[in-house]
């Protein structure tokens, strides 16, 4: 093969992205098919699986208790996300941790602890059986195992594994604890060094957690088009196909907006983004074609946000 014969697969996919961006010929703004389902694991203490176009994550919810009650928040909820086998083309058999999903799985912690459960110390606190309520000196704590597994990795990961991650917290329950210290005869033959033990409290009580906020997470893609427009399209939840096409050429982000329509996490990762980081944090009161576009990325965000929250809320 000469090498006119090895440039044609690069001239294609120019003359296929000149007049289309989408493999499935939907519109670039247009949001990927979501769906909800909770109670999907039986010995989870909370579950959900939620779809979000063709990726599809669930949620389950372990705890564990604590002697006693650690000083940062953060340290009471952990979160792993992994593939199954097979979860995406190409992948081997009982692969190793990518470095992506353990990436994701702290950033997917710190916007659970940071905005969903700013107050999730004082939800998990374990008192003393003869305390006063939450006035008590607490004697331990409840920790949250929040695993998600990835069953189709179709791109979109953190927004089908926020919103899975939320649905199973709200509808988690457990029996609450008590912390009863152990007669003075039985200390020293205890197989471990605690004083106390912990039993179901009576009359019983269940735990129930209480979710001070609902962020959402919301995918795009921002890729240049050619010649002579050379300007910048948004493209709203891609696939992973189109986002392996678009390779570096593409500007992967993912934001994250509250209920209130503030923007609380921003991240870019994959391509150089060039074209957006000249603009972000410039001011100077003209109007520009990044900026506009920004705004509308933000406002159709919000706007996915709702319809995500309330199929949620409607769910749990």
């Amino acid at each position: 093969m000469n090498d006119l014969g090895l440039l044609k697969p690069v001239c294609l996919f120019e003359q296929f992205f000149d007049h289309k961006l989408r493999l499935n010929n939907a519109p670039c703004d247009e949001f990927a098919h979501f769906s909800c389902c909770t109670g999907v694991i039986s010995t989870a203490v909370g579950s959900a699986i939620v779809s979000v176009g063709a990726t599809c994550v669930i949620c389950g919810i372990k705890v564990k208790v604590l002697p006693s009650s650690p000083l940062d928040p953060a340290s009471l909820l952990i979160c792993n996300i992994e593939h199954m086998s097979l979860a995406q083309r190409g992948q081997r058999i009982n692969p190793a941790p990518s470095k992506e999903l353990q990436s994701l799985a702290v950033h997917l912690e710190r916007i659970l602890v940071s905005v969903a459960l700013p107050a999730i110390k004082s939800q998990l606190l374990i008192h003393s059986e003869r305390g006063n309520g939450h006035n008590a000196f607490p004697s331990g704590s409840y920790l949250l195992h929040i695993d998600n597994t990835v069953v189709f990795d179709d791109g979109c990961l953190l927004d089908a594994c926020l919103a899975a991650a939320l649905a199973a917290l709200k509808t988690a329950s457990w029996p609450r604890l008590v912390a009863a210290s152990l007669p003075i005869q039985n200390v020293g033959s205890a197989l471990s060094t605690s004083k106390v033990e912990f039993k179901e409290k009576v009359p019983n009580e269940l735990v129930k957690l209480v979710l001070s906020e609902w962020p959402m997470a919301l995918s795009f893609a921002v890729v240049p088009r050619a010649p002579p427009n050379a300007s910048l399209e948004a493209i709203f939840q891609p696939s992973r196909s189109e986002c392996l096409l678009w390779d570096t050429d593409a500007s992967a982000c993912r934001l994250v907006v509250d209920s209130c329509g503030r923007v609380v996490d921003f991240t870019m990762f994959g391509g150089l983004a060039s074209g957006l980081w000249r603009h972000l944090g410039v001011n100077d009161g003209s109007e520009s074609t990044i900026g506009s576009l920004l705004r509308r990325i933000v406002v159709r965000a919000i706007e996915y946000a709702s319809l995500v929250r309330q199929r949620l809320i409607a769910d749990t």
